[in-house]
């Protein structure tokens, strides 16, 4: 009954080197896809909000942009660390202004949860108009 057993073995034990493939290992590979999908210029608090890609909004996402607006033939760039206008930039373009002002913001940099930096696309078009002041009839 021994060699019956031991020839059994040897009988499946080849059966099952010849079950498996033989073709070469194949890899897969993973590509972190971004959070953040784009942001949007709050223009009632002088802020930048990043949204991911369920659109829900995240205030405290962005880490950093710059402000670029002409005056006349003159270009000017601002970086801005934080989500927020400085209050200069603020003051500048509402209260020294006759005219509303077309400004971008871009290198527009965002922060998940995780620490990763995301770069978003830029805004254009926004348009910043002077504050109103008392007119006497």
């Amino acid at each position: 009954m021994r060699p019956i057993a031991i020839l059994l073995v040897f009988w499946l034990t080849q059966q099952h080197l010849y079950s498996q493939e033989q073709e070469p290992v194949q890899t897969i590979s993973v590509k972190k896809g971004n959070l953040f999908t784009k942001a949007a210029f709050d223009e009632s608090d002088y802020k930048v909000i990043a949204f991911d890609r369920y659109g829900n909004p995240h205030e405290k996402a962005i880490k950093s942009f710059s402000i670029f607006y002409t005056e006349g033939k003159t270009a000017y760039e601002a970086a801005v660390t934080g989500n927020t206008f400085p209050d200069k930039t603020v003051r500048f373009l509402t209260k020294k202004k006759a005219t509303a002002t077309k400004i971008c913001l871009t290198r527009l940099i965002a922060v998940d949860p995780e620490g990763h930096e995301e770069s978003l696309p830029d805004l254009c078009d926004i348009i910043i108009f002077p504050d109103c002041k008392k007119v006497s009839h």
